[in-house]
């Protein structure tokens, strides 16, 4: 890879658009020690390709020779599906300068490296992607959406649900930071609905369930046995006896621990993405004034979809993150990082069947952390191959092949 290359080839592909506007700001992108510089200015990127002696740069983004190896495979790695994923997988120390600056402009160095790596693929083929799913037919949709008042720990709190279909309860959980929405390709599913009641709801501060009322001056920050007595709630409340529960990333890691504390309470627990904690997953750039928070956390998280994954889906599960409230999201990762891990250390058996599911891509609660979750609880790993940390929303039609046949296993059906 050439200077000339890394400045000229690929320039005029890297566009700004839908990016908000911020404060002046310079980088080095080194990449197997050629280097270039870039500056933004009013929302224009620029190519600096005469890096001299004198100049200075708020910070550097800098990949080895093997890790831009790793990141133009087809299809590349886990951890090196973005210039963030790489942040996060092999470590922080790559940024040298100004973080604050690097966090605030995250999202241009993600497009500069992806611009980087289509010069360098040329000609050759994109991976497969899974298809896209069938868009429901014109009119009113399947879909009930409704209020339910909750008492969790002797608080009240209005938790906004929705609901679609006939048979036994399905009870869907999000991931850190989202909402709801997430299921909306399995409340939208004939097939599945015809079968089973699938429920999904909004925890309490996400979506269109609300905060407490004195959340302008509260720092949220969730915790396992209010995560635990929310869902528990919310199943009391329905009256809904013994739903299959369906949870993914953290809702995944509160599935764990509902499995082994409450399992009687459950047919089986379907852990997608399920861990037992991972500290990695709390950084400050989530909640700083003065970092745009929705921006950098769909560069935070976008590495976690696989490049497999279809473009629909996959950017509308980026679109929840980008309306994430402020603090929501790093609140969230406390219960994840930081409380969880404190309280599994001596985690009993699960007590209702449970189905670990691992996408390849995921480097939050990676493969490898799945089956240690699974082998602690006596539950059963599924491997999803080539699928993300998200596979209900970025990749529905590919999920429901693994997810569909577990559903008919544990509700006693013999799967056709």
């Amino acid at each position: 890879m050439s200077q000339n290359a890394l400045s000229h080839e690929w320039t005029a592909e890297i566009s700004l658009d839908g990016l908000p506007k911020s404060a002046p700001w310079s980088a080095i992108v080194e990449i197997g020690g050629d280097r270039l510089g870039i500056e933004v200015v009013d929302s224009r990127l620029r190519v600096v390709d005469d890096i001299g002696i004198n100049a200075s740069w708020d910070f550097e983004y800098v990949l080895s020779k093997q890790e831009w190896d790793e990141f133009c495979a087809i299809p590349p790695a886990r951890g090196f599906t973005s210039a963030q994923a790489i942040v996060a997988t092999q470590g922080a120390d790559r940024i040298r300068g100004d973080r604050a600056t690097w966090a605030r402009g995250a999202a241009v160095i993600d497009r500069v490296l992806e611009a980087c790596r289509r010069s360098a693929h040329d000609a050759q083929p994109a991976p497969a992607t899974s298809p896209a799913p069938n868009r429901p037919a014109l009119g009113v949709g399947p879909i009930t959406g409704r209020y339910i008042h909750l008492d969790v720990e002797g608080s009240r709190r209005r938790i906004y649900f929705e609901s679609a279909g006939q048979g036994p309860a399905i009870v869907c959980l999000h991931t850190a930071g989202a909402d709801s929405r997430q299921y909306r390709y399995m409340l939208e599913d004939g097939e599945l609905t015809e079968k089973y009641t699938v429920y999904a709801f909004d925890m309490p501060w996400h979506g269109r369930s609300d905060p407490p009322d004195d959340w302008e001056s509260t720092r949220y920050a969730l915790t396992t046995d209010t995560y635990a007595a929310t869902v528990l709630s919310f199943i009391e409340a329905l009256d809904i006896h013994t739903p299959i529960l369906v949870g993914c990333s953290m809702g995944g890691a509160i599935g764990l621990y509902l499995a082994a504390h409450h399992g009687d309470l459950f047919s089986g627990v379907c852990a997608l993405e399920g861990g037992l904690g991972n500290p990695r997953r709390f950084v400050e750039w989530t909640n700083r004034a003065d970092v745009d928070h929705s921006t950098f956390l769909v560069s935070w998280v976008g590495g976690l979809i696989a490049p497999t994954s279809p473009r629909g889906p996959r950017t509308q599960t980026l679109w929840g993150y980008a309306q994430s409230g402020p603090g929501v999201y790093q609140g969230d990762t406390y219960f994840y990082s930081h409380d969880l891990p404190r309280r599994v250390v001596d985690i009993p058996q699960a007590s209702c069947p449970l189905y670990v599911f691992s996408g390849e891509y995921d480097y939050s609660a990676t493969t490898e952390m799945s089956r240690d979750a699974a082998d602690r609880l006596g539950g059963e790993l599924i491997d999803m191959r080539t699928k993300g940390h998200f596979p209900m929303s970025e990749d529905p039609v590919g999920f429901a092949r693994y997810l569909y046949p577990v559903l008919e296993k544990i509700s006693g059906r013999e799967h056709g």
